[in-house]
């Protein structure tokens, strides 16, 4: 580190994730002592890094990257930071954050060519959680992601508040490997009555427990039609269409259908 100060908020960042469900203080302690032990051994990461809203440039990002104990960070929030697509790219390159299972890249400003890079990555497949909400990602984005072998294992995807249109929703759609995806959302994504179509119809949706597409500018009443037809949410338990004019009886159209049995939870306007 070139900067002693950037040096100790940096490692002032870091924190051990959690193992203890239960139990009582002093138990947790003797645990938080002897897990600290262990994390700085364990050939699996086992701290959670937070460096968010810090004004982060890309020297600075590089800087990080070469930490030596960036290689014991298991979930990885750089939200709203400066290094823009080309700190993507650096991060996508990162041989250190081979063991990486989540990103969160919220907030800065990211366009296509960030998630190209991050699809392209040979280092980033172990990634489980990738969030990227409030950026400015389009359908190309979208699609390298979609058709990215590396990416093939997430598991949670935010894409919420990106311009990815009904296009970004169909070539999400039309992924050949994304098929361990358990949450998706696409709040405020333009994807429209067409791209929640193509998603409804699409395999890529078969895993997924929560779906957020609210504030879509979605026509309710094709859409509930759409939805409750779909034979590729049978593993849906929590829809959100806040935001998209349905009314109570395309609700409970939806929340009847047979082809939605693990339906459990849909938030009304």
């Amino acid at each position: 580190m070139e900067s002693p100060l950037f040096e100790s908020m940096v490692a002032n960042s870091m924190s051990l994730i959690s193992t203890v469900e239960e139990g009582d203080e002093a138990t947790m302690v003797v645990n938080e002592s002897k897990n600290f032990a262990l994390a700085e051994f364990s050939e699996e990461p086992k701290y959670r890094m937070v460096l968010c809203a810090k004004e982060i440039i890309c020297e600075e990002l590089d800087d990080l990257l070469a930490y030596p104990r960036i290689r014991k960070v298991k979930i990885l929030d750089l939200d709203q930071n400066e290094f823009g697509d080309q700190g993507a790219a650096l991060i996508a390159s990162a041989q250190a954050l081979e063991k990486l299972q989540s990103l969160s890249l919220a907030r800065n400003k990211l366009s296509d060519l960030a998630l190209k890079s991050l699809a392209a990555s040979t280092t980033l497949k172990r990634l489980a959680n990738l969030y990227l909400q409030r950026n400015r990602i389009g359908p190309q984005g979208v699609q390298a992601l979609a058709q990215s072998e590396t990416l093939a294992g997430l598991e949670v995807l935010y894409l919420k508040g990106n311009p990815l249109g009904p296009a970004g929703a169909k070539a999400l759609a039309q992924s050949p490997w994304l098929r361990n995806l358990t949450e998706i959302n696409l709040q405020q994504t333009q994807i429209g009555t067409e791209g929640l179509a193509a998603l409804a119809a699409s395999e890529v949706l078969a895993s997924v427990k929560i779906l957020n597409v609210s504030k879509n500018g979605i026509d309710a009443e094709e859409a509930a039609d759409i939805l409750a037809q779909s034979a590729c949410l049978t593993n849906l338990e929590n829809l959100d269409v806040y935001g998209n004019g349905f009314a109570d009886d395309q609700i409970q159209k939806i929340k009847n259908s047979p082809h939605l049995p693990n339906l459990r939870f849909v938030p009304t306007d």
